[in-house]
């Protein structure tokens, strides 16, 4: 993508969503072509003769090894003929030259195209490795034909390797155990999974996080750098601060490349397994634990693609609920 296919690409946003396309950096061609030129994603169109934008898809880089699916649309006119695929060609060679080694994505719950893409990468690779639950409010916006919960939004989670995998071993409460290995079950990733820690951690005395809100999904992200001694407090403090701003969704991103990482009690605190995230943290796997101001969950308009992601679905939903119930998850401010 050029500086002045960008324009083309604003262009071909509007004709596809209308102004309500939740990327909204994308209608801004400066500014998306500056995200570009910085290295924050990776963008290629297709194009007619006379330089009309047909086709885009962009991978965005949340670290150097992991690049998330995005943006991807073709114009209504030249739909089923193969533009998607060619993009997804061009865009995977570059991110092999770059070194990544995983694809992310965030399948939407209301149809089973993406969920079926997830699965398709790296020959067959991929999988959906968990749903944050009501994460995002209702979109509303031109193309967009499904119809979505009633409510706030779900998505699902889904990593696929298009490199070789290292072998991981993932340090994980018991109370999520059960969970993680039903995301394992449909990879032949090679994870070595443990919950028994030594009964004495050497722990630093504080824990090292950081915390971020998003006002117009009433949204926070709390991401674990270093698990402390204290992580049931400051995890706490930190729940509590998200809820006071309105928060309706938390995410907590835990790492589990060390013994304490198994370290029980979050639960308690209202946090339900989300997902897992591969080598998201240069030594270790990252687990994300989702907190929720309502457990109820609207899967009318749900459409799963096969058993297993039933069964994933069915066990976060139920975890969400025993997390909302428990006396410590939703004490007064």
């Amino acid at each position: 993508m050029t500086a002045e296919d960008a324009v083309g690409v604003a262009e071909l946003v509007h004709s596809c969503y209308g102004d309500g396309y939740p990327h909204d950096e994308i209608y801004d061609p400066a500014k998306f072509f500056a995200g570009q030129e910085r290295g924050d994603h990776i963008s290629t169109v297709a194009a007619t003769p006379d330089g009309t934008i047909a086709g885009h898809w962009a991978f965005v880089f949340h670290t150097p090894i992991i690049a998330e699916s995005a943006m991807t649309m073709t114009r209504l006119e030249y739909r089923g003929h193969g533009i998607a695929a060619h993009l997804s060609a061009d865009l995977y060679a570059k991110l092999l030259e770059r070194g990544v080694k995983w694809i992310m994505g965030e399948p939407v719950l209301i149809h089973t195209a993406t969920q079926e893409f997830a699965l398709e990468i790296g020959d067959g690779m991929g999988a959906i490795t968990g749903m944050r639950l009501k994460c995002l409010h209702h979109a509303e916006a031109a193309g967009f034909t499904e119809v979505f919960e009633h409510g706030r939004v779900s998505l699902a989670m889904a990593f696929g390797p298009i490199a070789t995998m290292r072998v991981h071993e993932l340090w994980i409460a018991p109370e999520y155990e059960e969970l993680l290995g039903i995301v394992l079950e449909a990879t032949e990733w090679p994870r070595l999974v443990r919950s028994d820690p030594p009964t004495t951690v050497d722990l630093p005395e504080t824990t090292v996080l950081t915390f971020e809100f998003d006002l117009s999904h009433l949204a926070a992200k709390i991401e674990i750098k270093t698990i402390g001694a204290d992580l049931l407090a400051a995890v706490r403090v930190e729940r509590d601060r998200a809820r006071s701003q309105g928060a309706l969704f938390i995410e907590l991103r835990l790492p589990l490349g060390q013994p304490q990482s198994a370290k029980d009690g979050l639960l308690d605190l209202g946090f339900s397994f989300a997902a897992l995230m591969p080598e998201m943290y240069p030594d270790c796997d990252l687990l994300v634990l989702q907190w929720l101001d309502d457990p109820h969950v609207e899967r009318s308009t749900w459409q799963l693609l096969n058993s297993h992601i039933e069964k994933l679905a069915d066990a976060i939903v139920a975890q969400a609920q025993v997390a909302f119930e428990r006396p410590g998850s939703h004490e007064a401010l």
